[in-house]
Formats: structure tokens, sequence, C-alpha cells
């Protein structure tokens, strides 16, 4: 009985020391496993990440090179792929300023800026009170109404 006992602890041992660990490579900023990313050894082996994020390689190695599209490329050493986790950072992509324009219309983004800003702009007080202005204000005039509509839509034609 002792003999099974030992020998079955010898196994598990030695199943134990033989059994290697999968390194991860994971987002640095949301802690998700990435997968595709390409890890390209000092002795020319390249291996891609499966949908976990783990991968393996069959040669020793000294150093490693960890990539993925979107990421920081990061070296990492053999000492450091025994942390269990590789995190790339997450490369930001900024644009710069984008004015779109139509061939043969010139549109100027500056121009039409200051017209919206003039537009927005409340008029200047006239002098003194006009009490018949307040009100006409508070309830214009039909006609006024259907004049001030047909200017809307002749401008709206006119830039269209």
């Amino acid at each position: 009985m002792n003999r099974i006992i030992a020998i079955y602890t010898m196994v598990l041992c030695c199943m134990s020391a033989r059994a290697q660990k999968m390194p991860v490579v994971a987002d640095m900023d949301t802690r998700v496993p990435i997968a595709g990313a390409v890890v390209s050894t000092n002795n020319g082996q390249r291996v891609v990440s499966d949908y976990t994020g783990r991968f393996h390689t069959q040669l020793p190695f000294c150093s490693a090179t960890v990539s993925k599209k979107h990421y920081m490329q990061r070296r990492v050493n053999a000492t450091d792929l025994q942390q269990d986790t590789i995190f790339l950072i997450p490369q930001e992509v900024v644009l710069n300023d984008v004015v779109v324009t139509a061939p043969g219309m010139s549109f100027d983004v500056n121009k039409a800026m200051q017209k919206e800003i003039d537009a927005a702009r409340l008029p200047k007080p006239s002098e003194g009170f006009n009490l018949l202005g307040l009100f006409q204000l508070l309830v214009p005039s039909a006609k006024a109404k259907a004049q001030s509509r047909a200017e809307k839509i002749k401008k709206i034609l006119d830039k269209y």
C-alpha cells in the first residue's frame, strides 16, 4: 500500500513539474485577453495567441516581442513570461480637424461659423422704450409671418 502511495505521489510530482504555464496577452486598460497577438522570439519562432489570449512556444528563448495592431509593441524577457500575463498598451488614434468639401462648391467653415454667431446675437436695443414694439414681438402679424417665412425659404433655396 505504501508503494502505491509513493508511486502515485511521484507521478503527480513529475506531471506538475512537466506542466508548463501558458502566458496570456491582455489589454492594459480593460484586462481583456487579446486574440491574434503575434509573439516573435529571438530564435526566430513566431506564434499567435488564441481566442483566450494564450500562446505556447516550443523552443527555449531569451526574449520575445509581442505585437498587435492598434497596440504598442512590447519586448519581454523569458523571466517576464513566467508572470503569466503580458499587458499591451492600446495606441491612441487622434485625428486632426477634417474639412470635407464638394468639388465646385466653395464653402468656408470660418465664414459659416461667423454667420451663425451673428445670427445668434441679440439685436441692439433701440433708444427709449417701445411698448408697441414689444407687443409686436409677442404677437407678430400674419403678414409679417408670411413675409419672414418666404424670406427664409428663399434663403434656403439660394443656398441649396
